[in-house]
């Protein structure tokens, strides 16, 4: 491993300061950054108790507002969930996280407006002779795919296809 300068490195912890000042992130988030950056084990570990301890890092808190971000994209559940774990947030605190802002209600909800926006997609990329108004079964697979895709639920997915009849 290369050895720093001092004077045209950051400190590990300045480092991470500046990284977070761009956006939360999660605690492996920045472990791999400070890692990347050539950081020693020892100081990253150091690093991580200051920003653990004074409430810098706090993947419940990145969790919480991940999901309401995501929510407002239009994404369902299940995608959600598999993002946060990615990112490196614990298994149990992405459910806890999805539990506590997204409830059925609002799944099914956020997928029938996913729905109508795919549904108007889908209508206006018709051929010019085709005037009606019910979506075929082609059209109806389409956008439960696109459902699919976004992460909700087979149940969401079918009341918000069943509600564009």
């Amino acid at each position: 491993m290369e050895v720093k300068e001092k004077k045209n490195q950051r400190g590990c912890k300045d480092e991470a300061m500046f990284w977070l000042e761009y956006g939360d992130r999660t605690e492996k988030e920045v472990v791999q950054h400070l890692r990347k950056k050539g950081y020693e084990e020892w100081e990253i570990a150091e690093c991580m108790e200051f920003l653990i301890e004074c409430s810098f890092i706090d993947d419940e808190r990145y969790a919480l507002k991940f999901v309401e971000s995501s929510m407002e994209k239009g994404r369902g559940p299940v995608r959600i969930r598999h993002e946060l774990q990615e990112k490196g947030v614990p298994a149990e605190i992405a459910e806890e996280a999805v539990r506590t802002v997204y409830d059925r209600t609002t799944e099914k909800e956020i997928a029938w407006e996913v729905a109508q926006k795919a549904a108007w997609i889908v209508l206006s990329g018709r051929e010019p002779g085709e005037e009606s108004p019910a979506l075929t079964e082609k059209e109806k697979a389409k956008i439960a795919r696109k459902l699919a895709s976004a992460g909700f639920s087979a149940g969401a997915a079918y009341d918000a296809i069943h509600r564009l009849i």
